[in-house]
Order: C-alpha cells, then sequence, then structure tokens
C-alpha cells in the first residue's frame, strides 16, 4: 500500500478500508508475532487480537503512514504479554524477512547472501525482548529513535542505549573486530 492510501484507509476505518489494512499487513505482523512467540497457532492468535486492538484504537495513531510500526509495537507487546503469561520465552526468525526470489534465481552469491542474512537472523532471535523490539522498529520497519520511543513511551536515550547495546551483543554474537555493529545506526533515515 502507498502512503496516501494507508492514510485513507486508517482516517475511514471503514470494514473496506479494515480488510485492506489487514491484507498488507498480516504476513509483517503474523511474522512479528511468530519470532516472538514460536508457534503457528499462539502467533495467529496474536496477529488477529493485534488488528482488533489496533482497529479499536486507532484514533490513538497520530502519523497514519506508521500504521505498520504501530501494528507491529501492538503486536510485539500483546505477545511478549502471552509469553509473560506463559512464563517462557522462545524466539524464532524463520519468517522474518520475505524473499521473492524463485529458485531459478538463486545462485551462488545470493546462497553466501542467504547465509549471511541466516546467521544475522540468528544472532536477532537471540536478543532480550526489549532489544529485539526496538531493531526490529528500526531496522525492519525504518523508523528513527525518536519515532520508535514515541511509540514505546520510552525516552530517546532509553532507545539509543538498547540499541547500542543490542548492536553490542549483535557484533559478540558475529564475531565482529573491535565491537563493530553488524548493523549501522543509520536506520530510520539516518536520524537518531
Amino acid at each position: 500500500m502507498e502512503a496516501e492510501e494507508i492514510k485513507k484507509a486508517v482516517r475511514q476505518n471503514d470494514n473496506d478500508s479494515r480488510r485492506r489494512l489487514f491484507e498488507a499487513y498480516y504476513k509483517k505482523t503474523y511474522a512479528v508475532a511468530y519470532n516472538i512467540l514460536r508457534s503457528r497457532e499462539n502467533a495467529e492468535d496474536i496477529t488477529q487480537d493485534a488488528f482488533i486492538k489496533a482497529f479499536q484504537n486507532i484514533h490513538q495513531l497520530h502519523d497514519e503512514t506508521k500504521f505498520g510500526a504501530w501494528l507491529a509495537v501492538i503486536t510485539s507487546n500483546l505477545a511478549r504479554n502471552f509469553l509473560k503469561r506463559e512464563k517462557r520465552i522462545d524466539y524464532t526468525d524463520r519468517e522474518m524477512i520475505y524473499n521473492g526470489a524463485s529458485e531459478a534465481d538463486y545462485t551462488e552469491e545470493s546462497a553466501l547472501r542467504s547465509l549471511e542474512v541466516e546467521r544475522v537472523r540468528k544472532a536477532i532471535k537471540n536478543l532480550p525482548p526489549d532489544h529485539y523490539q526496538v531493531v526490529v522498529l528500526q531496522y525492519y520497519y525504518d523508523l528513527r529513535v525518536e519515532e520508535i520511543a514515541k511509540l514505546l513511551k520510552l525516552s530517546p536515550g532509553t532507545v539509543k542505549s538498547r540499541l547500542y547495546r543490542a548492536r553490542q551483543k549483535l557484533a559478540g554474537e558475529l564475531e565482529l573486530k573491535d565491537g563493530s555493529a553488524c548493523l549501522n545506526d543509520k536506520g530510520g533515515e539516518g536520524e537518531q
């Protein structure tokens, strides 16, 4: 969906608009829930709950173009609360990045790239929930620190601190030299 379509759908918030938003964001929302819960049934339930909660509280969304990121925050919070109730945390990363390439496009270069992506995914799945959440919002949804802070109701300093610690943990996990982070700190249009 284009930004103008998203704005219009969020403002209208009728059944047709909700259906279009649901179809546009279902896969990403499900992936966020599944990456935290690692259970298909629970991820489906949380995804449904996240959409219901989002549509009920859509009037609280101030920037309609950030609907996807806002929905990801709702989803990850619902999933984390579910895990707290279950008293277990389990991450997976199988559906984090969608790749539309066909088998015919699969070359040695793409194989090497896939191995590196898989390595980074495994490192990301080992992050604590609060670090995982800010990494997803900055690098997958391309949000700036201030936007993440506003969505999570945290100070920008707390977000920066979590991102820093997440990058340090990822650097250690991926055995990068001199503690350099595997993810640059330029997510969200390079502003922090």
